[in-house]
């Protein structure tokens, strides 16, 4: 029966292969939101340079695989397109494009970006014949025919004129309709074919002999031709409108229908037809999508418009097809705007679930992939278990294992085969389970409730063998660890003990592995477990922060062995991990990560091929890994690749090398070496440059020179280039050197900018490369010259002429300098003869004067020694005072102390005088208050009335003695205040308790800050005192006013304080004594001359001083400095 099945599989295969290949095709769909102008794609060309220009309805459009540049028409410019409705674009020789438009005719658009316009002239019978043109075909380098809407045109590039019915009526081609939709060429090179409105043509070029077919005859039942292909093997392709593809092979002379067997339509709108690689066509339709027909004229797929699927077709309307030179196919839509795909970019074959095929993978979710000794490949998936049957190119499957558990979740998710060939599987939450492959019989171990011998959870995650037979199995769930004897069928349960530092590391345990040395290692959520048989425990290795020889990350997620025996060790966050052993034993890790070039740190599972290198799946893709170069090469779903996430574990090497690897989208299949890259080496293009000085921006685009000038005050350079293969830019790396200021190739990656800043003055070759789609480095070095002009003053021509100046100067100020030389010897010759005449008189005057000379050296030696006399009395004088000087300082040491002494002896007395006599003042105000109370003599009255007055003024000096001493004891200490509010406090001192400060005195402040740095009591007695002044010495009758003027000098670095009470005032002539102690300076009213004492002592200790203004007898200035800060000032 297997053998049967096998047959009838392969049998059903080769139809569903290519259909499955094309169907793992992905388009990559641009429009308007990416910059293109225009959504209805008429034509698709790509240049000599790389550059892939694109006709819309709605202008010309350059892409350079990343951003669209447009040209569009401009009423106020001749240079500009004559028509933005593009119809064709074909490209000559030189590099200039030529443009047919659908109103504009014929454009020539060279390589300055100037357009050129050839334009019907009734006037001119050799112009183009119609400004409609459908379609452009180059029969030779110098001969391009044109399909217009008035017929054909020949046109010869080297003059530059047109040929046509209305130049040659005579003989030149008559075409059943004017309308000429597409041109082809024949089987001879002096015809070519030409489909028109009304029936096919075959036109001979040199004797315009013209063979008609239409519509009825020979096979066509269309003959509204859009479009024509002649292939290499002879063959004519014709898409018509209403017909479909008809096809016309070279030993025939009548065509055959195509049959599009995907579509039920019977009237196909084909719009264009294009060559494929198996030698066959790509179709493209008007609404029913794009068709793939094989050589064998049989279509093979289908690929219509998926509205909400964007790697889908954008639009059912295909109105062109065109492959580039890194064989991208693009699809201009009428509507979606362009599309690409790659049928070589899709590296891996891809299996998923299919609709309609019977023999697809049962699920998408691929859990585990296993090859059992007989050679059949297991699929586990959400769906159950399938097994491969294997085909030469294509895999089918066949489900064996479904919904045996009964729970919902039943997953297929592990296999393993023993030494004695049993299957072993794990379905999701159903334990262990052993397969008979013959019966399909399935026995399961699953957790009994409360048996400690059974499983522990039934999730398996892992399963290895151990030399005795025992199965060691690691579990999720906190399941932990459980060898299982087969012969007992018991379980041995390992589990995470908090007090037992050597037990498992965690109850999570993602791979068990026996390595070629019969060591048993476990990888957990804790980190990489080696179990020690003969402690019947495990010894840890995990992550240290501190320790970059520790393995990489706690989370193990599996473990493999190299062919060299080198085991590695994916982490689920820290990326890969070799490790090494030492010769004595010692272990430590190598980490490779993303930095290094892994794809992802999140690593799903890892295989080895059988070259020994490593493939990693991971969460972002698969990596290989070569470990003798130690080098990645990382593969995404652009590659083929089922998504970027793969399933943990999923990824197997099976015996004949083919690696499978299951994520959540399907499997992917693929044999390394069958893995070829891209040998397409892409040129680079220069877009655009950017010139940045003081003056300005410079911005230079579609830059086709090969040099460029600059100026020294241009001090920013920018450059944008683009590859040529336009498969998938973000894949392409750059690399630039500018020789004379680079040493070495700078890798910028995939950014397609770089920048150099403040070039110096010289001439530098700027060289520019790239890779391919696949990351192969082109040798197509794009070069550039770039010269830096010097300022005027660092040219050669200016240090010349500098040097030649400098020469001249020094020759001229070396004949100045002789000159003056000469001049001057001769003055210097005539003054040193009068000079030595001079000195001969003076000479002799000379000698006449030594004898006096000699005398008075005498006489000063005598005199010198009266000095010296005098000298040594004033040392013993200077000794004598200096003796008397310290005599007199100890003398004014002992009275200072005794002055210290005395002043502390008086301050006491004077605090206890005032303290001891204040109670018996208080006795005595007593008693003349009861005795004026119990007496009603007018005399005793009176005496009593004035003991008690003086007693009372004597209380108010004792008081105020005991302030004035509290007041020189207190210490200064500075804070910040508000002056409004410490002056309404010192207001309220001198009214009575409970009452209105304001209906006893009115208090005017001005100031344009009322902060204050100082300190509060030494101003507030200050405030105090002047304010009961105010009160007690006002005018009769009048309520007191006082006004208070504030202000702040930075300059000066002080505050002021003018204070006006307009009251009685001070008599001038007294203005020096009115702060002395006892001073009164009125007899009107009586004071006791203690209170401007006070506040003289309060502004001195504030670092001030207060005096009377000047014409003002009533007004006090106060000045004293701004502290520095809130420090504690030192009491004065």
């Amino acid at each position: 029966m297997r053998f049967l099945y096998l047959l009838i599989v392969q049998f059903l295969t080769y139809p569903i292969f290519a259909q499955n290949q094309l169907g793992n095709t992905d388009f990559n769909n641009l429009n308007v939101s990416d910059g293109l102008s225009q959504n209805i794609v008429e034509s698709i060309y790509q240049g000599e340079n790389g550059f892939l220009w694109i006709g819309t309805q709605d202008g010309l459009n350059r892409f350079d695989g990343q951003d669209f540049l447009s040209f569009q028409y401009k009423i106020d410019d001749s240079t500009s397109l004559s028509n933005n409705y593009v119809k064709d674009i074909v490209e000559d020789n030189n590099g200039h494009l030529w443009i047919g438009t659908y109103g504009g005719g014929l454009n020539k658009f060279d390589k300055n970006s100037k357009f050129q316009h050839f334009l019907h002239d009734s006037e001119i019978p050799s112009s183009i014949s119609n400004n409609v043109v459908y379609t452009i075909y180059q029969q030779s380098d110098s001969v391009y025919w044109l399909g217009t809407k008035s017929g054909l045109n020949k046109f010869n590039l080297n003059t530059e004129k047109f040929s046509n019915q209305f130049t040659h009526p005579e003989n030149f081609p008559s075409l059943n309709n004017p309308v000429v939709y597409c041109i082809s060429q024949a089987h001879r090179n002096d015809e070519i074919w030409v489909g028109t409105r009304e029936g096919l043509h075959k036109v001979n070029t040199k004797t315009f002999q013209v063979e008609l077919f239409r519509k009825g005859e020979k096979g066509l039942i269309d003959d509204d031709i859009r479009d024509l292909y002649f292939d290499k093997n002879g063959v004519l392709w014709v898409a018509t409108k209403l017909g479909g593809l008809f096809y016309k092979t070279p030993n025939e002379n009548y065509f055959k229908q195509v049959d599009l067997k995907f579509i039920d339509q019977n009237e196909i709108y084909a719009r264009k037809i294009h060559p494929n690689d198996k030698g066959g066509v790509w179709l493209g339709t008007f609404g029913a999508g794009l068709f793939y027909i094989d050589h064998n004229f049989k279509t093979k797929h289908h690929f219509e418009e998926e509205k909400y699927n964007p790697n889908a077709l954008p639009s059912g309307n295909i109105v062109e097809i065109y492959q580039d030179k890194s064989m991208n196919y693009w699809l201009g839509t009428h509507g979606g705007g362009i599309s690409s795909f790659n049928l070589n970019q899709k590296k891996f074959a891809l299996y998923q679930p299919g609709k309609n095929d019977p023999y697809s993978i049962s699920d998408d979710a691929v859990n585990y992939i296993f090859e059992d000794s007989r050679g059949d490949i297991y699929v586990a998936n959400d769906e159950g278990v399938d097994i491969v049957v294997e085909n030469e190119e294509q895999l089918r499957f066949k489900q064996v294992l479904s919904s045996y558990s009964g729970y919902p979740d039943d997953r297929g998710w592990l296999l393993f085969e023993d030494s004695d060939h049993i299957l072993w599987v794990g379905l999701w939450n159903f334990g262990l389970s052993k397969y008979n492959r013959d019966t399909g019989e399935l026995k399961s171990y699953t957790n009994i409730k409360g048996d400690s011998t059974s499983i522990t959870t039934n999730f398996i995650e892992s399963i290895a063998e151990a030399p005795d037979g025992k199965l060691w199995i690691g579990l999720l769930g906190d399941g932990g660890l459980v060898v299982f004897d087969k012969e007992k069928e018991l379980f041995k349960r390992y589990l995470h003990d908090v007090n037992d530092f050597s037990s498992l590391a965690n109850n999570r345990v993602h791979k068990i592995f026996i390595d070629s040395k019969n060591r048993i290692w476990l990888g957990t959520d804790f980190g990489l477990d080696l179990y020690q048989p003969e402690n019947d425990n495990f010894k840890h290795f995990r992550y240290n922060k501190g320790d970059s020889n520790s393995i990489n990350y706690n989370v193990i997620r599996t473990i493999i062995e190299d062919d060299n025996n080198n085991i590695w060790i994916g982490t689920g966050g820290g990326g890969l991990a070799k490790m090494i052993e030492t010769k004595d034993d010692q272990i430590y890790f190598k980490s490779y990560t993303e930095d290094d070039g892994l794809v992802n740190n999140n690593i799903a599972g890892i295989t080895v091929d059988l070259n020994g290198n490593l493939w990693v799946s991971t969460y972002k893709g698969i990596s290989f890994f070569d470990p003798d170069k130690e080098q990645f090469k990382n593969y995404d779903r652009s590659d083929g690749l089922q998504g970027e996430e793969f399933v943990r574990r999923s990824i197997a090497t099976v015996k004949d090398g083919r690696i499978f690897a299951g994520g959540y989208n399907g499997l992917n299949v693929f044999k390394p070496q069958d893995l070829k890259e891209s040998n397409y080496e892409p040129f680079i293009n220069i877009v655009s440059v950017n010139v940045t000085s003081e003056s300005g921006e410079k911005n230079i685009t579609d830059f086709s020179v090969d040099s460029i000038l600059l100026d020294h005050n241009d001090y920013l350079l920018s450059f944008e280039v683009a590859s040529t293969d336009l498969s998938n830019s973000d894949k392409i790396e750059y690399a630039y050197k500018l020789d004379g200021f680079n040493k070495d190739w700078i890798n910028n990656k995939n950014r397609r900018h770089f920048t150099f800043t403040n070039l110096p003055p010289g001439e530098y070759n700027l060289k520019i490369k790239g890779t391919n789609s696949d990351g192969v480095w082109s040798s197509n070095i794009k070069e550039l010259y770039i010269n830096v002009d010097p300022p005027f003053w660092a040219t050669p021509w200016f240090r010349v002429l500098f040097v030649v100046l400098f020469i001249v100067l020094v020759l001229a100020y070396i004949q100045l300098r002789i000159r003056y030389l000469k001049k001057s010897r001769r003055k210097l010759q005539a003054k040193v003869e009068e000079r030595t005449s001079e000195l001969e008189i003076t000479n002799k005057h000379l000698l006449k004067n030594q004898s006096l000379v000699v005398d008075q050296k005498e006489e000063i030696a005598h005199k010198n020694a009266i000095i010296q006399k005098q000298n040594d009395e004033l040392k013993l004088t200077n000794l004598q005072l200096e003796e008397m000087v310290d005599e007199r300082t100890r003398e004014l040491r002992e009275t200072n102390n005794d002055l210290k002494i005395a002043k502390h002896e008086f301050d006491t007395f004077f605090y206890r005088a005032a303290h001891d006599l204040k109670g018996p003042v208080s006795t005595i105000l007593g008693l003349c208050y009861l005795a004026m109370k119990e007496t009603d003599e007018e005399a005793s009255q009176f005496y009593f009335s004035k003991v008690n007055e003086t007693a009372e003024r004597m209380n108010n000096i004792l008081f105020n003695l005991q302030k004035i001493n509290k007041l020189k004891q207190q210490k200064v200490e500075i804070q910040n205040y508000n002056i409004r509010s410490l002056i309404i406090d010192a207001a309220k001192e001198n009214i009575p308790d409970n009452e209105d400060w304001q209906q006893f005195i009115n208090i005017e402040l001005k100031a344009a800050d009322e902060d204050i740095l100082t300190d509060f009591v030494h101003l507030k007695v200050v405030f105090s005192n002047l304010i009961n002044n105010a009160i007690k010495f006002s005018k009769h009758t009048e309520k007191p006013n006082v006004v208070i003027e504030f202000s702040k000098s930075k300059k000066n670095n002080n505050y002021q304080i003018i204070f006006e009470d307009f009251g009685l005032g001070i008599n001038p002539e007294l203005r020096d004594k009115v702060f002395n102690m006892f001073f009164v300076a009125t007899e009107h009213k009586r004071g006791i001359g203690l209170g401007l004492y006070s506040v003289k002592m309060a502004v001195s200790k504030l670092g001030g001083q207060i005096h009377l203004e000047e014409n003002k007898p009533a007004s006090f200035r106060i000045e004293f400095p701004i502290p520095y800060g809130k420090e504690v000032m030192v009491n004065q």
